[in-house]
């Protein structure tokens, strides 16, 4: 009955209970003061502990009735706003987003000062951008944005906002916003979009205004030296961008959707080396990015838009080795040149003569960690944990096959389908071998969700993997379950580490966030592109022509680089994560 009560009495606590008054009876250590209050607020910080705990094990149900409890038992709690957004966010997981909604608002105008107000906002920026309500999500957003303060946050709410600024807007919601947050970080860029659409409107007074505007408002930002460019443009009577002698390349990646980090790093960085080239030539190229949210149909719907409607001259992308192959076969089908930065499936570039792949094989990664688990730890009990995706499989394989001629045989190998959460029941079949370590080649967003999961499931093994380990998100959102995990890395030569360094600082400039791989891979891909491109070719067969005479087998910024179907294989060197760090092992 208790419970049952809680559940009723749920949308009243989470949204207002800090502002009410002591019910008759309530028992007194609910007002203490001083020792009696502190120890009170320990109790609420360990079941909204416990209730983080259960959620990140997808425990949805447990989660919820912890922080519930918190809510009924600690109502003056400075905690209570946070048990309201985690029980917000449990209905916003649940799909039911209407819910959400009222109850992430309700604690929005209740709690304006909390701690927790950031990731409310951010909360109901995502429930609207799940509606298609782009405007409220870009308010949301900007909302969060203006009161965050870790960098990590701030990276969490750019990433969709760039999306919705840049594609999801009508020009009128957009220059609400840009009216409405003329301090925001996102104000420059706002403004620059506003002014892109006036100048494809033909509307010229009003793009030189919002370019003015820019300058003189945004001086320091990138934006600004944008706009200055322009307003040169309209100075000396020049064509201005998306007009007429401007050539275009598509940009196809997931720019929404779960696998959005992806795709807006493959755009950031694809921008950085298109931006360097235009800076100093004289025939420019304009990028067209759009948005295949990591869907097949819609990435072979794009290559056919890029390709008739856009009248591109190439395409670089997908990011998904799935998504690529669909987008490869259409677009050598329709005869435009595509490019590949990122997909791991190795065959890629065997689709057809139009299908261009920037390849860096990691199968070498699972053999160097098998070596270094059993000549230098001295491992003999070893498992593998991957997904059934083909480049993880080989990973995997080449892990094993290692092991095997070192005279220590894998003692079991288990998959997963990609986009499984819960893993408990491999954990125990896992515990059930007795093993020393496991080896887990698997992307990022798999590598946060698996480390928690091995810890709460008890089971402490030295973890090994390949350098998707070194993620900046790893290091983020592992926390202290991926510490003490090492994985292969290609050794740079000194030329690569200087022009991966150089890469970082200028990427750290311009998006206020060190790149991941995928945004390094995408910059090394756009330079295979821009390659050819600078022979200047007339149409997409001599664009064809030129990406062919394009052989690099050498050290990009993202590491040991080849166009073609086979890899690189660079020497190995062995990281592992240390105090919230990636350092290289003595």
């Amino acid at each position: 009955m208790k419970r049952y009560f809680c559940l009723l009495a749920l949308p009243f606590l989470a949204l207002g209970c800090a502002t009410l008054e002591p019910a008759v009876g309530t028992r007194p250590e609910h007002n203490a003061t001083g020792a009696a209050a502190a120890f009170q607020e320990k109790e609420a910080q360990a079941l909204l502990n416990h209730a983080n705990e259960l959620y990140a094990q997808k425990k949805y149900m447990e989660a919820q009735y912890q922080a519930e409890d918190l809510l009924v038992k600690y109502q003056q709690s400075a905690l209570v706003p946070d048990a309201g957004y985690l029980l917000a966010k449990i209905r916003f997981d649940q799909k039911e987003t209407d819910r959400a909604i009222q109850d992430a608002s309700l604690l929005a105008d209740k709690h304006p000062q909390s701690a927790a107000i950031t990731k409310i906002r951010k909360l109901l920026g995502d429930c609207f951008l799940a509606k298609s309500d782009y405007l409220k999500a870009g308010q949301q957003y900007l909302e969060a944005l203006r009161t965050a303060v870790a960098v990590e946050d701030k990276d969490d709410i750019r990433q969709p906002l760039v999306v919705i600024v840049g594609e999801r807007l009508t020009p009128g919601e957009l220059r609400i916003l840009y009216k409405k947050y003329p301090q925001s970080d996102m104000a420059p860029a706002m403004g620059l979009k506003l002014a892109g659409l006036e100048i494809a409107a033909k509307n010229a007074d009003e793009a030189k205004k919002l370019l003015t505007e820019i300058v003189k408002a945004y001086p320091d930002s990138p934006e600004a030296v944008q706009a200055d460019d322009l307003l040169v443009q309209f100075r000396q009577g020049k064509q201005t961008a998306g007009e007429a002698g401007s050539r275009v390349i598509g940009v196809i990646a997931p720019l929404s959707g779960k696998y959005a980090e992806y795709g807006v790093a493959v755009k950031q960085g694809t921008e950085m080396a298109f931006d360097e080239y235009n800076q100093g030539a004289v025939s420019k190229f304009k990028l067209v990015p759009k948005d295949t949210k990591g869907d097949p149909i819609d990435a072979i719907r794009l290559v056919g838009w890029l390709a008739d409607s856009a009248q591109a001259l190439g395409i670089i992308g997908e990011v998904l080795s799935g998504p690529t192959v669909a987008a490869a076969g259409v677009a050598n089908a329709l005869g435009i040149p595509i490019v590949s930065p990122t997909a791991s499936e190795e065959r890629i570039a065997t689709i057809g003569p139009n299908v261009f792949q920037l390849t860096q094989s990691i199968s070498w990664q699972g053999a160097a960690a098998a070596d270094y688990a059993i000549t230098k730890l001295n491992f003999k009990a070893l498992a593998v944990l991957h997904p059934k995706e083909t480049a993880w499989e080989n990973v995997a394989a080449a892990f094993s096959q290692e092991a095997a001629k070192q005279g220590a045989p894998v003692a079991l190998t288990v998959s997963y389908e990609p986009g499984t959460t819960d893993f408990k029941d491999i954990i125990e079949k896992l515990k059930q071998a007795r093993i020393q370590a496991l080896f887990i080649p698997a992307p990022p967003s798999d590598i946060v969700m698996i480390a928690p999961q091995l810890v709460y499931n008890l089971l402490k093994v030295q973890l090994l993997g390949t350098d998707s380990w070194g993620d900046p998100k790893i290091v983020l959102q592992g926390d202290v379950y991926v510490e003490g995990a090492i994985f292969a890395a290609a050794a740079p030569s000194t030329g690569q580490a200087q022009a991966a360094a150089a890469f970082e600082d200028k990427f750290k400039k311009k998006f206020g966030k060190a790149p991941s791989k995928l945004a390094a891979q995408a910059y090394d891909g756009a330079k295979i592109m821009l390659q050819a491109l600078a022979r200047a070719p007339s149409d997409r067969e001599e664009l064809r022509a030129a990406l062919q005479k394009v052989q690099v087998s050498t050290a990009g910024v993202s590491g040991q680089i080849a166009m073609g179907k086979t890899g690189a294989r660079p020497k190995a060197k062995y990281m592992t994560i240390r105090n919230k760090q990636v350092v290289e092992l003595e």
